[in-house]
């Protein structure tokens, strides 16, 4: 098992939780008191570089969430010195060695690329909600409009903490704080009427100009909620109707747009 470069997205299931638990590792033992010694090349390559640890991770953790996998560790990142987030020059060679080896298992959520291009299996321009250093407030609303409904999915009580960071409210580092909370939320089973509360608030933007077979098809998967259950079929539907009524506010919404892929 190793680190890949290839966006998680393009991983089978196996192989992307094998790799979130190996990455638990590794971050353990390039940690201060880690426990664990390894023999790994990845040890060599991320000494120094933890903070590329972090944002992998979230990247999985993101992945992890958008097929249902459970997900329920957190890294911190509290420790991590600022030069701990400076980028590993990456080699095309590897990536399509990667890309061989990825491909040759089960398939992932989305089909690898045909291309030759690296960036294509990458995808360094996807989502992804980590902040590595101090960002203006507009770039945190605008993490915020894209994850909002992530959280309140897991918890309405954790979506409304979140509030105030959002709008510049509170002390210290109110970036830092957003990183961390957010992490704790793809950390988080649903809570009992999260998955509700966040699929009705939704519905509610696309109510009025849906279909009423639309609206039929919203009332079937609604009374097929479980509580505390995410609902992948749910999360199609409202991305589906989204999409259909030209909804950028929603369509953006990385409870939705991982399904319009």
């Amino acid at each position: 098992m190793r680190i890949h470069f290839v966006h998680p997205k393009f991983l089978g299931d196996g192989l992307l939780q094998e790799e979130h638990d190996f990455l638990h590792r590794l971050f353990d033992a390039l940690s201060d008191g880690g426990k664990e010694k390894m023999d790994h090349p990845d040890l060599f390559r991320f000494q120094g570089r933890r903070g590329q640890l972090y944002i992998r991770h979230r990247q999985i953790a993101e992945e992890m969430g958008i097929r249902g996998m459970p997900h329920e560790t957190v890294l911190d990142r509290r420790d991590i010195e600022p030069g701990e987030w400076s980028d590993i020059q990456i080699d095309p060679q590897e990536v399509f060695a990667d890309a061989t080896e990825v491909g040759s298992g089960p398939p992932g959520r989305v089909p690898l690329p045909e291309s030759r291009e690296p960036e294509d299996f990458t995808c360094s321009g996807d989502f992804c909600s980590v902040i590595p250093g101090k960002v203006d407030l507009e770039i945190l609303r605008g993490l915020w409009r894209i994850y909002r409904h992530v959280v309140m999915e897991r918890s309405y009580a954790r979506y409304r903490s979140l509030i105030d960071p959002v709008q510049g409210r509170g002390r210290g580092s109110v970036w830092m704080l957003f990183d961390v909370m957010m992490e704790e939320a793809f950390a988080q089973a649903p809570e009992e009427k999260g998955p509700g509360i966040a699929y009705e608030t939704i519905w509610e933007f696309l109510s009025e100009e849906a279909s009423d077979p639309e609206r039929v098809e919203y009332q079937r998967l609604a009374a097929a909620l479980e509580p505390g259950k995410v609902s992948l079929d749910m999360r199609r539907f409202l991305a589906a109707v989204a999409n259909r009524q030209g909804n950028t506010d929603l369509t953006v919404s990385a409870l939705l747009k991982p399904y319009l892929e």
